[in-house]
């Protein structure tokens, strides 16, 4: 790679925001530039009005094959201070996770390691039919980061999550949609072309409805039914005084698509 190459590639389309990982020589593994730059990317998208969603991708033949194992000398820092600089390059996780937008991960090649934890962290993922996946961390003997115990927990339950961490098996993408770990299969050719086409819906989708969503699927997990029906419901009186309902509705009359501002 020159110099010239940004080392994170990003795009807006009408409110979607696309970040590549670039780095297809190493298969996108994270070094520390990467993670800063992802870290400073998603982190001003999330403080953005005018982005609505955020889709992830990777350059070349793998979305990201994980830490950098082979990134040079290794710095001498103390334990506390090891544990910062992992918390600090997990941002961009929990940002992915947490902001009041959603978010998209377009799964090319490999996702393993931290890159499978990156690519959990999205809202959604849309897999190309060639992808791979794997947590890694047990063939080299660590016990995983960035996420990668909790988003599995989530989204695949206590033993199945045991399993992926414990042996560090290859998950192929038929697998992974039966498992639920990604939610469309789509041909290698057009995962761009079709994860880009729904992360465009996301970004042209009522941004009020869709924050207080994912707010609320968030909070569902560790939220009682009464503590949920309470929360929807104010989701719902709140999103009931936007505009965007009034031109839902304008637009249904007009039998055409409505135009979402946020408001």
């Amino acid at each position: 790679m020159t110099d010239e190459a940004p080392i994170l590639l990003s795009e807006r389309h009408d409110g979607l925001l696309v970040l590549t990982l670039n780095r297809p020589e190493r298969l996108n593994a994270l070094n520390p530039e990467l993670h800063e730059a992802l870290n400073e990317a998603i982190g001003a998208a999330a403080h953005d009005p005018d982005v609505r969603a955020i889709a992830l991708t990777g350059a070349g033949r793998a979305f990201c094959s994980g830490g950098d194992l082979g990134g040079g000398p290794r710095e001498r820092l103390s334990h506390e201070r090891r544990i910062d600089r992992s918390m600090h390059h997990a941002e961009c996780n929990r940002l992915l996770h947490e902001m009041p937008k959603p978010t998209i991960a377009l799964v090319n090649g490999a996702a393993a390691g931290a890159g499978l934890s990156l690519a959990l962290a999205c809202d959604m993922r849309i897999a190309a039919d060639d992808m791979v996946m794997t947590t890694a961390f047990a063939r080299i003997g660590l016990s995983g980061d960035h996420g990668a115990t909790w988003f599995l927990h989530a989204l695949v339950g206590p033993s199945r999550a045991a399993e992926l961490m414990f042996l560090s098996d290859r998950i192929d993408a038929a697998q992974a949609l039966a498992w639920g770990l990604v939610n469309r299969v789509v041909p290698t050719a057009d995962l761009m072309s079709e994860g880009l086409a729904v992360a465009q819906r996301l970004a042209d989708g009522p941004p009020v409805a869709l924050r207080q969503m994912k707010r609320n699927l968030r909070a569902a997990a560790s939220s009682s039914l009464l503590e949920s029906l309470e929360r929807e419901a104010e989701s719902m009186i709140r999103c009931s005084r936007t505009d965007d309902v009034k031109e839902a509705l304008a637009a249904r009359r007009e039998k055409r698509t409505p135009v979402f501002t946020g408001r």
